[in-house]
């Protein structure tokens, strides 16, 4: 083969040869979790039909589909009036979030700096298309012009992941968190390959461990995000599930 045809062999498959292990992991994985997913058993058809409907939407594996009857059970146990999601991307949690609000009659406000807002047509939702840190600042003039107390009685956070800004939505949006009510972090065991509890697999990108290092900071204590835990730190009930890129929830007791 001539040094010219070499170098066009290369340009046109070297891109394909380095991502080969990449593609292979990622069918692979395709393939296990269909095996796994062809044993599942079918929904409970006595379900309420809302939370059938989560339960259906969770059968579709993604890095979040485990977490999401946990995200519905802890808001409707939280009796929101309203409910705050940083981060909504595709609208998983949006679609658990709305089901919560329409039985309690809450609010629910989605904050995220790319245009969501097509995400849900139900008129409950309000939709702000701006960074979460930089809103927390105009959070109580915005629940002032509804009539409504500054206060999440459910704040979720799935943003960026990265150390700085959820430390940063730590300090923003913390107090503004009702007492009873419930702080839930996505992304609290990142790294690698990760499992979901119906024995299916995913692949989580490597954010520095951004998200558990800045909750260890707020809480002033740690604990290890690779096994489940349960305890009390910081002044708030700490539940955490290390399966699907990890959910953290602060518990916030009442006076």
């Amino acid at each position: 083969m001539s040094t010219e045809s070499r170098d066009g062999f290369l340009g046109r498959w070297g891109h394909r040869i380095r991502e080969a292990p990449g593609t292979l992991l990622r069918h692979g994985i395709l393939a296990y979790n269909g095996l796994v997913l062809r044993r599942r058993p079918n929904a409970d058809p006595t379900l309420p039909q809302d939370l059938s409907e989560i339960l259906e939407r969770s059968r579709t594996p993604t890095d979040i589909s485990h977490h999401l009857s946990t995200l519905f059970h802890e808001a409707l146990d939280a009796a929101p009036k309203l409910i705050v999601e940083l981060g909504t991307r595709g609208g998983d949690s949006t679609f658990v979030f709305e089901r919560v609000a329409r039985r309690t009659g809450a609010v629910l406000l989605s904050v995220d700096i790319a245009d969501c807002s097509e995400v849900t047509a139900w008129p409950g939702w309000a939709f702000v298309q701006e960074d979460d840190v930089a809103f927390a600042r105009r959070f109580p003039a915005w629940c002032a012009e509804r009539g409504l107390a500054p206060q999440a009685d459910v704040l979720f956070v799935d943003t960026t992941h990265a150390y700085e800004q959820t430390r940063a939505e730590l300090e923003a949006w913390m107090p503004h968190l009702a007492p009873g009510g419930r702080a839930l972090f996505h992304d609290s065991n990142m790294g690698g390959l990760y499992r979901r509890g119906d024995g299916t697999v995913g692949l989580a990108g490597d954010m520095g461990r951004g998200v558990i290092r800045a909750l260890h900071g707020f809480l002033g204590e740690s604990f290890d995000e690779s096994r489940p835990f349960r305890g009390r730190l910081g002044g708030f009930d700490v539940q955490h599930d290390p399966l699907c890129s990890g959910l953290t929830i602060l518990r916030k007791p009442r006076p």
